[in-house]
Order: structure tokens, then sequence, then C-alpha cells
């Protein structure tokens, strides 16, 4: 059987189409493990995160004009031992984006406060120094309270284990464990897997190749025993969860290093009994991330990920959004050690981008979405949009006899936030989270989509 996988590799037909060449942010001397794309300055630019295990560093490249110029290396900190992931939440509400880190010779989880809302950073906060070997990371609110908790995956100690934030500010109180027989994980994520309208826990168990999630049994984050997955997924390395076949409720997403497969199972019910693996794709040697989003700009959820063992940033797309999934497409060959991969508009064309770390050949690049050009121009001809930024109300008004079919909404990762048929004149973003967003409007003939910014 392994040598029918090298011959499809050999035939494999590469397409390059969608993607531009690679633009360098930075090679680095570093190892750089991890990417993320968030607004950090707050200037309605999609900046670039990332983790330089080499050097104990996480750093931050400022998108300098909004079409993907960066600037040098902007160091968060330089004492995080080993660290092999950051992400960024608002930890103490104050509607900036702040950073979160793991080191796993040091035990911690660790984050920093943007003090200013302008991307400076203050020193490191202690979360916890009781997760042996930490790499996985997730922020979300676990207890309903509105404020972010935090997640961590220690692959020393076989933890999942989650950290009240119990004034909304960042203070954090004690570890409360979900397991620790989650063996050598690597992966965790929060999302609502049985339709109850709180936030469970989804993770990678990697060593004994489980794909395993925890209820959330009060919304308080009292959670239940493990509930099995895939108890066959050899060496799954990072798990995710979306709507993949556009029926409302969340699916399960895994990369599965072991096979060099990327996997998913379908929420059969909405209240989290999962169908037996439908695979995405079995030639992604060495997969070691993944992340779901609209790259083509069709309304539903395609796959990006990276894959050490070819050397590859690739997507999958899925071609009549329930989950049926075409041949991988190449976005680059041109990555050594191929260890992260992020989407986010880096360019400000409604479009994800693709940003990738590779580890053995030191590079941070990203790659221009070439499915969308002068949408900004078309939109602008057929409709005014104000006021943008918006606190509120945002206005649509035509400005010819164009008839509105229905009007969807979507956050910078392409996740739809709401969808509403009919005319619509305007848009209430009160109770939206600040961020980027995209407007869709779909009208008979053409789907204009326009960069919103809810401050």
């Amino acid at each position: 059987m392994k040598y029918l996988t090298f011959l499809f590799l050999f035939i494999n037909i590469y397409c390059y189409g969608q993607f531009g060449p690679q633009q360098i942010i930075e090679i680095v001397t570093g190892n750089p493990r991890f990417v993320y794309s968030s607004d950090l300055d707050g200037d309605g630019r999609m900046d670039v995160l990332s983790v330089l295990q080499g050097e104990n560093k996480i750093v931050w490249y400022q998108n300098t004009d909004g079409v993907g110029n960066f600037s040098n290396q902007r160091i968060i900190t330089a004492n995080l031992e080993s660290s092999t992931t950051a992400i960024v939440a608002d930890i103490d509400g104050d509607d900036d984006m702040d950073i979160l880190g793991v080191s796993g010779p040091q035990d911690k989880v660790v984050w920093f406060e943007n003090l200013d809302g302008s991307g400076t950073f203050g020193v490191q906060n202690i979360i916890t120094t009781q997760a042996d070997g930490a790499i996985g990371l997730y922020a979300s609110d676990l207890d309903t309270d509105g404020d972010m908790d935090v997640l961590s995956a220690s692959f020393l100690d076989n933890k999942i284990a989650w950290y009240e934030n119990i004034d909304g500010l960042g203070t954090f109180g004690p570890q409360r464990i979900l397991t620790n027989s989650a063996l050598s994980t690597r992966d965790v994520y929060a999302t609502d897997l049985d339709g109850d309208g709180d936030m469970d826990v989804l993770a990678a168990s990697t060593a004994d190749d489980r794909v395993i999630w925890f209820e959330n049994l009060d919304g308080l984050g009292n959670f239940g025993p493990e509930k099995i997955i895939n108890n066959d997924a050899n060496g799954v390395i990072a798990v995710r969860a979306a709507d993949l076949d556009g029926d409302g409720d969340n699916d399960v997403i895994a990369a599965i290093f072991g096979d060099g497969k990327i996997s998913w199972y379908e929420n059969m019910d909405g209240l989290g009994s999962f169908s037996t693996e439908k695979v995405v794709t079995s030639l992604s040697l060495g997969v070691r991330i993944i992340q779901t989003a609209d790259i083509d700009k069709d309304g539903d959820l395609d796959i990006v990920y990276a894959s050490a063992g070819d050397d590859i940033i690739g997507w999958c797309e899925n071609t009549d959004g329930i989950g049926t999934f075409g041949t991988r497409q190449i976005i680059t060959d041109e990555v050594m050690g191929a260890g992260a991969v992020f989407a986010a508009d880096l360019d400000g064309d409604t479009d994800l981008d693709v940003i990738s770390a590779s580890i053995m050949d030191n590079k941070i690049a990203w790659y221009k979405n070439l499915t969308i050009l002068g949408v900004q121009e078309s939109f602008a001809e057929s409709f005014s949009v104000y006021p943008n930024p918006v606190k509120d109300v945002l206005n649509i008004v035509p400005k010819s006899n164009i008839q509105i079919e229905s009007t969807g909404l979507y956050d910078a990762l392409g996740r739809q936030v709401f969808q509403e048929n009919g005319e619509k004149a305007t848009v209430d973003f009160t109770n939206i989270s600040n961020g980027i967003y995209f407007l869709k409007l779909q009208t008979q003939s053409n789907t204009f989509t326009i960069k919103i910014i809810k401050e």
C-alpha cells in the first residue's frame, strides 16, 4: 500500500493558480514554529504573529500599508523557553488584542497585555506553571461569563486543562483538569459540539491515536468524561471544528501526522454523535496543522494545511458545500519543513491570503489569494455603506435600482456571523465584537463584498 501512495504522489498534478508567489516577511535564525494573524495595533489591518522557538521569542510584524508590506520584527518576549505556540485574544476586556504563549520546558502558560491597543506589550503574566510540556493553547469563554478563559494541552503530563479568568481582567484561577490521560497530547480547541450554546472541548490524544471531546455539562466549565470520536487516528496532531456540510452544527477535522491524512467527522445529529472517518486527503506527509477558511469565496469552508514531510502549504476545496473535497491544491512547495499555516486578509481585498512558517529554512512568508480582484471598486460603484468603521448600525444604500436578495456577514477567518434573505437596509453591529468583517450582498446577477471594521 505504501508503494501505491508514493506512485500517486509522483503523478499528482499540482495547481498553483489560486495564489501568487511566495512573499517573504522575514528569514529568521530561530526556527519559526507558529504563525497567527490579527489586528494587533488597532489600525484595521491584519498583522502577523510568530513564535521563534530557537530564540525563545514571540514576535510580531506590523502590516504597514494594508496591502501586505510588513515592518521589521517587533519582539513581545525573548524569554519564553522553546515556545511552540502563540495566539491572540482580548484577555483583559479592553477591546484590544493581547497575546498568549506557552513554554514546554518551563511548564508555563502566559499572557502579555497590549498596553495601549497599538501593539506595545507588557511583561509576562503567568497563568500556570503546572502544564508539564505545554504545547497546545486556546482561548474561549468556557464558563459563559463574558470573558476569555484559557485552555492548555501539555504532552509530558498528558493533561487537558483550563484556567478561569476570574475577574475578566486577566487574573486566572488554578488549573482545572479535564483529563490527564490524553497521551502525549498536542492540541486543544473549544467549540459548541452539542448545540446547547456553551463551549465544549475538543482534543488530540496523540500517542494513543484518539480524537476526543468533553461536554460542558452546565455552561459553567464543569466537564463530563471524555467521548471518543476516533480511536484509530495514527498520530493525530491537530484538531479543529467547523460546519463543513452546511447543516448548522460543528463537525470535527483532524490532522493525522502518522498517515499523512486530513480527515473529518460529521456531527450527525447536532448533539455530538459523530460519523466514521471521512478522508479529505491522504497525501499530506507529516501534516502538522490545519485551519478551516473560505479560500475561494463560495460561501463554504475549505481546509488549509501545512505538511512538513513533503514541504507543502496547500488547501483542499469544499466542492459542494456539504463536505465533498477536491484534490489537494498546492499553494507553495518553497518551504522546508512546513510547520504552520494561517489564513487572513493581509492585503485588504476581502479574500483570505495564506501565511506560512517553515522550520528548516527559517522562513515566515505569505501568499496572495488571487480570487478577488477589484472588489472594493465594484462595490463602490453599486452601493454606499456607512459608517465604516461602524459602532452600532451600518446603513446599506444601493446607488441604482439594485435589489438585494441576501445579506451575509463573515469574520476575518471566513466564519459566518449571520445570514438574512431579502432586502436589508441596515445591519446592527451593537452586539458584534470589535474586529474586521466582510459584508456580502447577493443580488440576482452578482455578489458584492466589502471589508467592514467594527470599533
